[in-house]
């Protein structure tokens, strides 16, 4: 039996690549995604372990138990003397790290972009110098390899560089790199003094960590408890080794969302291609009927049938996923490379193929194929030896029960998204609450499956009634000959529908959050400007000073700001709780349908809250909760409960006074400025006044409203460029499906087609019914998408933003996928289409 199954591998050779190929892509993009991240975060373990070599212990903050909102949580400096007192210490390093902002010459840089790094050099870590020298004193700085090569810098260049204030000169005197190699990720680093980096980030007697290194003969077990003994209790000392580990676990963590992400894009691509790997070895039970019967007359047993079947499979996935793996491998490298070319190179040790990839590669691909095969290679155990007498293969009829089946998934699949449709009106997810969106996701999934059992009893009348139009002989052909197979035609559609079904979603989701953003900021939110952080850490907010400047410009009428402090609310949890002014309210935070009570209420110990916020806990005017900040407990009187203009929530729903918040900032910032112009003055002249008053600011983003909305814009359809762009893969395998399928079916039809070349049809008629059976399937399946796609992206929106959203339909996105459709259907009919006209009349019509 196995010598049979090597047999029909080698002799339609082009089916097993297409069945190989509808693998390989879902393998490809497992393999990749674990090749990828272990080979980044075996180099950034390489890197932090060799730095770990020069220090002993390595002093941090404790973890804190409620959170927090700082990028780089501090100690205190004085800690430092501590450690220096402890026995056995020969020296305690201060080391101090903060974002900043490196002045470059572009006149607009990308506010999405890589980020910038200040840090003060302690000679110890995973970086080592390339070129030049440490910096010793005011005025010098060293910066990473990476980004000198970039910007075109070199030692004894001038550099600008701002933390949350006013922008400072410094004088390149050396570069650095990662030990072994490698760059930042398009990340850049600026190292100084410590004295010089706490001037630049603004930072008062506050470490981010002390690199330790104990006198020869020290104990370090010893000198970490003595340690722990003297220090304060949010801070930590650990074994550097330790900390290394820890460092680069922290950066796996990270890496975790693009393992995750090619994961996702791999299972699409698998799923699809199960559908295809089903459809064919079903095909080829049925097409082998007579020859597997003939088996039967000759003693073979069924179980040994269906092992021929299973080990055709077997081969088929062992070739598809071992070239899967590779592909895999490649896609990898490939990765890399195009990060690099985009300037985001990367600590390098080399490529991580682990034994673990491979065999989670072979076994998912293998899984994959024996499980769409198994239950066409079951049914080999029904085939009689009486079918040996068959000349044609039997079409089974569509049984109706798998409709009725299918129908009930579907409405119970549609229960699920109208109840998370219901519950998001007043829990939508930007207000915090997921479980409705939760909801809606499972409902969407589950119409997937439903719409797949349903396609069968629907592809003929859906197929008949797109077909309608044809006229010619040919044509009409095509049209039933897709309609006369409906369980085969709705398998291969389906594959189609899952990825197109996948891009409808997420274009109509993503529009439809864009255009309710974006009006929501036209209709409730009257400023003409905001400023922010530029770049990843908004949290670390801007100077006061800012709000002040731009008070200072004439054509600025108001200003409003805001300020932010980590809190616990009892019964609710940690937040980011915001602070405004309450004469400013409007400016800073918009405008507001409803207010109950009043703002100019505001003040220390009072909260205003947002109404579904208060609705979802019980809340009403003039109850007191218990908001716990900086260790301390308030009781907060409620003296607001507001409604956003536009019906749309917001994800904060706790403002403070923003005095109050100010006094619990060591170091104060504003969260956010908003500015209004005066309508009288021209917009583009007041927004140039207003950069160049703060011109000395260059870590902070000017931004026009319009401006905010070309970001949302822009950013929302590169996310689902890129989203579709990898959706497109398995749309690929399923373009390899409907040919694969319509392969099997012209070896099927030969007798037929012969026939039919015998009264007369050309061999040009001939290819045209091919594409237009083609082209009835792929439209069929992506109707099936778009329709699904739509209503998934239409309630998946409202679990997002709410009962406030303004549904968008992509009709570009609907006719580029209808038209695709055609386009895939033409292209995956030319090689069945080549096949059939080029069959010999005389041997197709003998053919048996």
């Amino acid at each position: 039996m196995l010598r049979i199954a090597l047999r029909n591998l080698g002799d339609h050779k082009l089916r097993s690549l297409l069945l190989g190929l509808a693998i390989v892509a879902g393998v490809g993009f497992v393999t990749a995604a674990y090749v990828f991240t272990d080979s980044l975060s075996a180099a950034f373990r390489q890197a932090f372990a060799a730095g770990s070599d020069t220090v002993d212990v390595r002093i941090t903050p404790a973890e804190s138990e409620n959170g927090g909102m700082e990028a780089f949580p501090r100690i205190p400096a004085d800690v430092i003397e501590e450690v220096a007192a402890t026995d056995g210490v020969e020296a305690a390093v201060p080391y101090l790290e903060g974002f900043v902002t490196i002045v470059r010459e572009e006149e607009d840089p990308n506010p999405f972009g890589p980020p910038d790094f200040g840090m003060s050099w302690t000679g110890t870590g995973p970086f080592e110098i390339i070129e030049g020298r440490e910096p010793r004193g005011e005025g010098e700085a060293m910066l990473d390899a990476s980004t000198a090569e970039t910007e075109g810098l070199a030692v004894g260049d001038e550099l600008r560089v701002a933390g949350p204030g006013r922008a400072q000169e410094f004088t390149i005197v050396g570069t650095f790199g990662f030990q072994g190699g490698g760059g930042f990720g398009g990340a850049s680093f600026v190292a100084l003094t410590y004295d010089q980096a706490a001037q630049l980030l603004e930072v008062e007697n506050q470490l981010t960590a002390i690199d330790v290194t104990l006198s020869e003969g020290a104990d370090l077990e010893t000198v970490l408890a003595d340690l722990d003994s003297r220090l304060p209790d949010d801070v930590d000392a650990v074994d550097a080794r330790e900390a290394a580990a820890e460092q680069a676990a922290e950066l796996e963590e990270g890496l975790s969302f693009f393992n995750t992400f090619l994961l996702v894009f791999g299972a699409i691509a698998l799923v699809v291609g199960a559908f295809v790997v089903y459809n064919a070895f079903r095909v080829v039970v049925a097409q082998r009927g007579r020859e597997l019967a003939l088996l039967r007359i000759l003693g073979t047993t069924r179980g040994q049938l269906t092992r021929s079947v299973l080990a055709e499979a077997v081969i088929v996935g062992a070739v598809a996923s071992a070239v899967g793996v590779g592909v895999g491998v490649l896609l990898a490298i490939g990765i890399r490379s195009l990060l690099a070319s985009f300037g985001g190179d990367l600590p390098d040790a080399g490529l991580v193929v682990s034994t673990r990839t491979v065999v989670v590669g072979i076994v998912v691909g293998m899984i994959t194929t024996l499980g769409s095969a198994l239950v066409p290679a079951l049914r080999t155990a029904r085939i009689a030896p009486m079918e040996a007498l068959r000349d044609q293969p039997e079409l089974r009829p569509v049984k109706p029960w798998w409709a009725w089946i299918g129908g009930v998934i579907l409405a119970g699949s549609v229960a699920l998204v109208v109840t998370g449709v219901r519950r998001a009106g007043d829990q939508a997810a930007i207000s915090g609450e997921t479980g409705p969106l939760i909801l809606i996701g499972i409902g969407c999934v589950v119409a997937f499956v439903g719409l797949f059992l349903v396609a069968r009893a629907l592809s003929r009348p859906v197929i008949g009634l797109l077909g309608s139009f044809a006229r010619s002989t040919a044509a009409q052909l095509g049209r039933e000959n897709a309609r006369r197979t409906p369980r085969r035609t709705a398998v291969t559609a389906s594959s189609l529908m899952i990825g197109l079904g996948l891009v409808a979603t997420v274009a109509v989701l993503s529009r439809s959050v864009e255009d309710t953003i974006l009006t929501a900021i036209e209709d409730a939110f009257p400023a003409d400007a905001v400023i922010t952080a530029a770049g990843f850490d908004p949290a670390g907010g801007v100077s006061p000073e800012v709000a002040d400047l731009a008070r200072t410009v004439p054509e600025v009428e108001a200003v409003g700001r805001l300020n932010a402090v980590q809190a616990r609310v009892e019964g609710v949890g940690d937040m980011l709780a915001v602070g405004v002014e309450p004469d400013t309210v409007d400016v800073a935070i918009g405008t507001f349908d409803d207010v109950e009570g009043s703002w100019d209420r505001l003040g220390p110990e009072t909260v205003a809250v947002q109404r579904i916020e208060a609705d979802a806990r019980g809340y009403s005017l003039g109850d007191t909760l218990d908001v716990t900040i900086g260790g301390e407990t308030y009781p907060v009187e409620i003296v607001a409960i507001f409604d956003f203009a536009g019906g749309v929530s917001d994800a904060q729903s706790y403002y403070l006074a923003y005095d109050w918040v100010a006094s619990f900032q060591d170091s104060p910032r504003d969260f956010t400025v908003t500015v209004t112009l005066d309508p009288e003055a021209n917009l583009d002249e007041a927004m140039e006044a207003l950069q160049d008053a703060l011109a000395e600011f260059p870590s902070i983003q000017v931004t026009s409203v319009s401006q905010l909305a070309d970001q949302v814009r822009s950013g929302l359809n590169a996310v689902v460029g890129m989203v579709a762009g990898l959706l497109l893969m398995s749309v690929v395998v399923a373009v390899v499906g409907i040919v694969l399928t319509l392969y099997l079916a012209v070896h099927e039809r030969t007798r037929e087609t012969g026939m039919l070349r015998a009264v007369g049809m050309t061999r040009r008629q001939v290819r045209r019914m091919i594409r237009f059976e083609s082209v009835m399937i792929a439209v069929f399946g992506t109707l099936l998408g778009l329709a699904l796609g739509l209503f998934c992206g239409w309630a998946l929106a409202i679990g997002v933003v709410g009962e406030g959203v303004s549904l968008s339909v992509p009709w570009l996105w609907v006719a580029a996928g209808l038209l695709g459709a055609v386009i895939a259907g033409v292209a995956a009919a030319v090689i069945p289409a080549r096949r059939a006209a080029r069959l010999d009349v005389l041997q197709a019509i003998a053919y048996e």
